[in-house]
């Protein structure tokens, strides 16, 4: 019996170290997957934050360009009332001003941010304004204290008229705005933090040790020979990453994620501060689970070896189903962020394109005007050229209007996506619409030799809709099909389907290719061909027809095969 006895202790205590053996090892596994989804998650925190950052800051380096491309000519005054609209409606200016060619700033918006008869050149503090006039290009300088307190950065735009230097465009932006947006409410309050750093280690921001904004870490936040240090140079250099470091004032152990914002030639850096105790946090559960495991376990082996086994798996499984839950969580939440990373791209792209296309459909009739002007001039000191003059005046008249459709449009889709379209609804001839619609189209249908054939059952049909809203669909879906067809003809036909008004507007010209039929009503969306970018266009007609069909209660849709034409069927 003693014989037996020690033999069940040693058997006993050999399972019960292998037990804890697999305990160590699977409780290794489970932190070193828990730091590393945590790691990742802060991560994409940073670059969420960096991402919204550069984007804003991209989006006011553009407006700025964009404001200096169309100050070339005005006077300070006149360009002091330019900044007003520019300063109100995008948010997160500080200052704008304007500095004529001798380093001397003239006005600006808003006046009492703006130190009129402030010499660049008396006060040494001419180097960015020098580089961007000799340049040609904005310049971008680091942070520096304002006047008026806290940091701001400096965005330098040179005016040109020709090769003529009229000045520079200042820009002013306080880092406090981006930190506002984009840093201060990112990480839960007690969670950890956010903070920001310049190329030279400078603080920006940082959300709990407000102190040392302004000055450089290394030095007065931590050793340089200590572990935060390392990090530090890391963001310095405009690297991506994440670490761990003791933190000198509290003395707690901080995982630091970092990634860099990049605007101009300027690099800073973002980085997201935690605790890593918030890690363990994470795993406490396991180990609750695991000790509690380890016990029964062992008092089950004390008990009787019989079902140790089926215990053990049991357990085990359930330990293997926590691990799965916990990272499942954490992959759940790394895809909410980096879905959140992704729109804020996509955002990001369309404010681009907004902008690029705004100043191409702007510039374009800007300068047709320009040049039909200098003509006009040069035809009052050299005798009349009526039919000159005529056609210059034409074509002065054409840009001119196209400017007032592109207004029209952009105010159209901006009422749409507010719900602020007004639609005076009444009873209407929609094939009295058609006509109209038609005719006012002929003009341009015969330059180009396409025919426009309606196919209308009967003399009239009584619908209760906008007259001019219905007639200005069809004027765009026409115009469309005659942008994109080369021969053939447009057709327009008008039914009844199962108790629906059903009008197709349909075309022989070049169709549209399969994966773009369900983003044709995208606004400023169009269907990359040569075709497309010949005849040009803001992209937003097909968007504004489908939200006046949608506010009269029916739906649009987009048929085509590709290289045969397209149609447009309006269900009402």
């Amino acid at each position: 019996m003693s014989h037996k006895r020690l033999t069940t202790l040693a058997v006993a205590a050999l399972l019960i170290v292998v037990v804890m053996w697999l305990g160590y090892a699977t409780n290794r596994e489970v932190v070193g997957v828990v730091h590393q989804q945590f790691n990742e998650q802060q991560l994409l925190l940073a670059r969420q934050s960096a991402a919204g950052i550069e984007s804003f800051l991209e989006e006011k380096t553009n407006l700025i360009e964009v404001l200096a491309e169309n100050s070339q000519d005005m006077s300070p005054d006149g360009m002091a009332r330019s900044f007003i609209p520019v300063y109100h409606k995008s948010s997160g200016f500080f200052a704008i001003q304007f500095i004529n060619s001798t380093g001397v700033v003239v006005s600006g918006y808003p006046a009492e941010d703006t130190p009129v008869g402030f010499d660049l050149y008396a006060a040494n503090r001419s180097w960015p304004f020098d580089v961007a006039r000799d340049c040609k290009e904005i310049c971008i300088t680091d942070p520096v204290p304002l006047f008026e307190g806290g940091l701001g950065s400096y965005a330098w735009v040179p005016v040109y008229d020709d090769d003529e230097f009229k000045g520079v465009i200042l820009a002013v932006i306080k880092i406090s705005t981006l930190s506002d947006r984009f840093l201060i409410d990112a990480i839960p309050k007690g969670q950890g933090y956010l903070y920001m750093i310049d190329h030279s280690g400078r603080s920006l921001y940082d959300g709990v040790h407000e102190g040392t904004i302004g000055e450089r870490y290394i030095g007065s936040f931590c050793a340089n020979d200590s572990s935060y240090a390392d990090i530090l140079r890391e963001q310095m250099q405009g690297k991506e990453g994440t670490g761990y470091y003791f933190d000198e004032i509290t003395g707690e152990r901080q995982i630091v994620a970092y990634t860099p914002v990049v605007w101009g030639d300027r690099v800073w850096s973002v980085a997201a501060s935690v605790p890593a105790s918030k890690a363990g946090e994470l795993i406490r559960r396991v180990y609750r689970g695991q000790i509690l495991f380890v016990a029964i376990v062992i008092a089950i082996i004390l008990a009787g070896s019989g079902g140790i086994i089926l215990i053990f798996s049991g357990w085990n499984r359930e330990l293997e189903k926590e691990v799965v839950k916990k990272t499942d969580d954490l992959k759940r939440s790394n895809m909410g962020l980096a879905s959140a990373n992704t729109r804020l791209g996509e955002l990001d792209r369309l404010k681009s394109e907004f902008v690029s296309m705004v100043s191409h459909e702007l510039k374009t009739p800007l300068t047709s005007i320009k040049i039909s002007m200098d003509v006009l001039k040069s035809l009052s000191g050299s005798g009349k050229d009526t039919d000159t003059e005529k056609e210059m005046l034409q074509i002065i008249d054409r840009s001119i209007g196209r400017q007032k459709r592109l207004v029209s449009d952009l105010l159209d889709i901006s009422r749409i996506e507010t719900g602020n379209m007004k639609f005076n609804l009444e009873t209407v001839d929609l094939y009295e619409i058609i006509r109209e619609s038609t005719e006012s189209m002929k003009n341009i249908a015969d330059k180009t030799g396409i025919l426009i054939h309606t196919d209308l059952k009967g003399e009239s049909m009584q619908i209760t809709g906008d007259y001019d809203r219905l007639v200005q669909v069809f004027v765009n879906l026409i115009g469309n099909a005659l942008k994109f067809t080369d021969k053939g003809e447009i057709r327009i036909q008008a039914r009844t389907v199962d108790g629906h008004l059903e009008i197709r507007v349909s075309d022989t010209g070049i169709g549209i290719p399969p994966e773009e039929l369900d983003r044709v009503f995208d606004k400023f969306h169009q269907v990359d061909s040569g075709l497309t970018r010949e005849v040009g266009g803001s992209g937003l007609g097909l968007a504004i027809c489908k939200g006046i069909i949608e506010g009269h209660g029916g739906t649009i849709r987009a048929e085509s095969e590709f290289g045969k034409g397209s149609a447009f069927v309006i269900m009402l």
